[in-house]
């Protein structure tokens, strides 16, 4: 590794750099997309924006490191936790809370962000995509069908999707997605199986 790119990783990873990029998720969450501006990320971490120019060369460099943050956090690393969880069935639990803890407000930002930004557009695509798809493979693994685990996917996004943009009560979001999952018989029966599985090799 040159000195240059040991330089650049090194920026990529600093403390004044982390704590810009959570202060711009901050400000998306309480200002929205249209509040999203340099003096209130620098007025949020109560740093100059001397210090801003240190972390970032400038305000391009700075949207494309958030974008790359909050896909890492809130969907990579999500998802790799998620792919080690014990057994499908406590996997499905953990998926809505997951869901539940996800930034919405924020999220909510992005996609409007989205709708004037290329670049945001094909990241916010990327992420709901990584995301269907995580939920279709952990719904196939608990027992349901494919096709049918595949429809419970895009369902389940959609209610994310539209909770995210009307900005509903996070208590109507997990009532919507556990409905979703109590009335669906497909999903109830692979819970049952899976569940008495793991009773028996408790045993």
């Amino acid at each position: 590794m040159s000195r240059e790119q040991r330089e650049q990783a090194a920026e990529e990873t600093s403390p004044l750099r982390d704590r810009f990029l959570a202060a711009g998720m901050q400000v998306l969450a309480r200002d929205g997309y249209g509040g999203f501006k340099q003096a209130a990320v620098c007025a949020e971490t109560g740093l100059t924006t001397g210090a801003f120019y240190h972390s970032f060369r400038n305000w391009k460099a700075f949207e494309t490191a958030l974008i790359a943050h909050w896909r890492s956090e809130a969907t990579d690393r999500l998802v790799a936790w998620l792919d080690v969880q014990p057994s499908p069935h406590e996997r499905v639990e953990a998926l809505i809370a997951v869901a539940l803890g996800l930034p919405h407000r924020s999220e909510a930002a992005l996609r409007v962000w989205a709708a004037s930004d290329d670049d945001v557009r094909a990241a916010l695509l990327a992420v709901d995509e990584k995301r269907r798809q995580a939920v279709a493979r952990y719904t196939c693994e608990l027992g349901v069908p494919a096709e049918h685990a595949e429809r419970l996917a895009a369902t389940s996004m959609l209610l994310l999707i539209g909770h995210e943009g009307a900005g509903t009560d996070l208590a109507d979001l997990e009532w919507s997605m556990r409905h979703l999952l109590m009335t669906d018989p497909y999903v109830q029966e692979a819970l049952a199986a899976s569940m008495a599985a793991a009773a028996q090799t408790s045993e």
